[in-house]
């Protein structure tokens, strides 16, 4: 396969993305929380390698004519974004009426920045919080916090996108991108596994307090590991 092929093959993989919001929106509609978080899960694995498949057939010079850029944005923004906010209106994740206003602040304040060109440091930080809402939510499903909770999350979260905190990208981020990635590997597949239990739909239940253990213990190493690159380059 040559080099052209290779990229229109990424490239498609990439697209797939939207109908797989299609897909999850479809599950929405008909009630079924769980298959559409699992359509949401599935995006972001693509999310994670097409973007490595991208650099590494150098797509933006072998097939100039399409922006791989814009089309990764278009899809990660219905997928990380806008289908989340469906489903926090859809499944009364808040209470009255912030989850009508709540998803509206997400929808606009997300958009700029996807639209930011100087969202990423050079050596691939976030500045502010990034738009994970998929990410979120599918968290908030896991721990089955009240809604009130859930405002108090979001709100705050919603506050970490506006200050220049520095977030790692765990597949970007040169230092210890090795570590990293398996780390978020790991903790994408145990997510999916708590998110399973999560629904009444037992999967190696009898293992869930390690698997919820383990989650926690991943999350506070992301968790130390953006504190200490805040601290370190402050």
């Amino acid at each position: 396969m040559n080099n052209k092929l290779k990229v229109y093959f990424v490239h498609a993989l990439t697209s797939f993305g939207v109908l797989l919001s299609f897909f999850s929106i479809i599950s929405i509609l008909n009630d079924n929380k769980l298959l559409a978080f699992v359509f949401l899960l599935i995006a972001l694995l693509i999310d994670v390698i097409d973007g490595s498949l991208a650099r590494k057939f150098s797509a933006g010079k072998v097939v100039p004519n399409v922006d791989g850029k814009m089309l990764d944005s278009i899809v990660d923004y219905i997928n990380f974004v806008f289908i989340p906010c469906i489903i926090i209106f859809k499944f009364d994740y808040l209470p009255l009426p912030f989850n009508i206003i709540l998803p509206g602040v997400i929808l606009l304040i997300s958009i700029f920045s996807f639209s930011n060109t100087k969202l990423y440091t050079n050596d691939h930080l976030y500045i502010g919080f990034p738009s994970i809402w998929n990410i979120i939510i599918v968290y908030l499903t896991i721990l089955n916090s009240n809604s009130k909770i859930n405002l108090y999350i979001l709100i705050f979260l919603i506050f970490l996108k506006i200050i220049p905190l520095k977030v790692i990208h765990p597949f970007r981020y040169k230092k210890h991108i090795k570590k990293n990635s398996i780390i978020a590997l790991s903790l994408i597949i145990i997510t999916f596994i708590l998110l399973i239990n999560s629904q009444k739909i037992t999967f190696l239940m009898e293992y869930n307090s390690y698997f919820l253990n383990l989650w926690y213990l991943l999350n506070l190493y992301f968790i130390i590991f953006v504190i200490f690159i805040n601290t370190k380059r402050n």
